[in-house]
């Protein structure tokens, strides 16, 4: 499944998952194509200590993008 239809959906695929807004659907796509182009996230198919020390070295907020790469993790299941 895509990225987005994926965001779009997972509060219909996964119990507990709250519906998220078009803008919030918008800003995690921008979070997980600049990992890509930072060369922060490679197509990893896990978070490792490696990439969870990227993240924090990159990002003050690095938790948000760490739920990014685990909702885009997710999606690639359905």
């Amino acid at each position: 499944m895509e990225f987005k239809d994926y965001l779009q959906q997972k509060h219909v695929l996964k119990t507990g998952e709250k519906k998220l807004k078009d803008i919030s659907v918008m800003q995690y796509i921008n979070r997980m194509e600049n990992m890509r182009e930072e060369g922060i996230y490679k197509e990893e198919n896990q978070i490792d200590s490696i990439l969870e020390q990227k993240l924090q070295k990159r990002y003050k907020d690095w938790t948000t993008y760490r739920k990014t790469i685990e909702h885009y993790l997710s999606s690639k299941n359905y």
